[in-house]
């Protein structure tokens, strides 16, 4: 561990030193004509010029001026006559500006076909595109646009690419000085790996700065083809009789199919089972009568026998 922060040191030291020598050759390269202008400037003072203006700062030394990034949508819908063909006439517009269709998607809601489009056209020809998409449709009914300035991001994505990039200078330098002397392995390692890091952020970061640039380079428009009430048909032209006949014979077999199954499972399941209940019916009904039946004989008293009609009659 010793091994990796004497090496981290000594680049820091090292890129210290080259900066240090780079501004001050940068000062010696300023002096001539700092002196220059010192020197002319009395003169051009006297001489009434207001022209004469201090030295620039170094282009080398500055940042590079960033123009603003500003990335554009609009959401537009609009109602055509015949969206099939209005969706071609857009795409070929579209490629025609020097843009391209990001997306398209047809949907079909009851008799028409809508479509939602989105196409990316350059930033000088933003107008031009939505003059020409209004003027296909009978009706616009939203537009809604939208601007998104990302400039402070790009700045400070550039800004830390950029100091990435410096390390990564320092740093290979001083691996290849570690080569060359023929430092320990370890600590060639840990200069390599540091150096890996550094450039997969700075990847990671240029891909972030490339995606800025591609959507402030090309605007997007979200675009909702809707047919008007004239697109529809008078007649439903999706009624077909065949396919009515063929609904209906197949639901009659589906009925038949049910009335068989139903008799099949009747005839293996509820038979059994209902002469199984209708058994044990008959069963417990001849026993409540056999028990009511002894019951009554045991209660009821002992009469005396009817008298002899030839008796009664002497």
């Amino acid at each position: 561990m010793r091994g990796f922060w004497i090496v981290v040191l000594a680049a820091l030291l090292l890129f210290g030193c080259k900066k240090e020598a780079r501004i001050e050759e940068a000062s010696r390269a300023a002096g001539p004509v700092r002196g220059m202008v010192e020197t002319a400037a009395p003169q051009a003072a006297q001489n009434g010029d207001a022209r004469a203006t201090p030295p620039a700062v170094p282009a080398g030394i500055r940042a590079p001026v960033i123009p603003r990034k500003l990335i554009r949508t609009v959401d537009l819908s609009l109602e055509v006559k015949d969206s099939a063909a209005v969706a071609k006439k857009v795409e070929a517009l579209v490629n025609g500006l020097g843009g391209f269709v990001a997306s398209s998607d047809a949907q079909r809601v009851g008799d028409v076909l809508g479509y939602t489009m989105t196409v990316r056209v350059p930033v000088d020809r933003y107008e031009q595109a939505l003059n020409a998409f209004r003027a296909l449709a009978v009706r616009v009914d939203r537009e809604h646009q939208q601007v998104e300035d990302v400039t402070d991001q790009y700045i400070d994505l550039d800004a830390r690419r950029r100091t990435l990039e410096a390390t990564e200078t320092e740093l290979r330098g001083l691996l290849a000085e570690s080569r060359q002397k023929g430092r320990k392995v370890g600590e060639i390692m840990e200069v390599y790996q540091r150096l890996v890091e550094i450039r997969s952020q700075i990847e990671q970061i240029q891909g972030q700065i490339n995606s800025f640039d591609k959507r402030a380079a090309l605007s997007t428009i979200n675009l909702e083809l809707v047919p008007t009430e004239a697109a529809r048909p008078v007649a439903d032209s999706s009624w077909q009789p065949s396919d009515t006949v063929r609904s209906a014979f197949r639901s009659l077999v589906d009925f038949l199919r049910w009335l068989v199954d139903f008799l099949i499972y009747a005839l293996i399941v509820l038979v059994p089972v209902g002469l199984v209940i209708a058994v044990a019916i008959f069963l417990l009904r001849w026993i409540f009568r056999r028990l009511g039946w002894s019951f009554r004989r045991r209660r009821e008293p002992l009469e005396p026998p009817p008298p002899d009609a030839t008796f009664s009659g002497r």
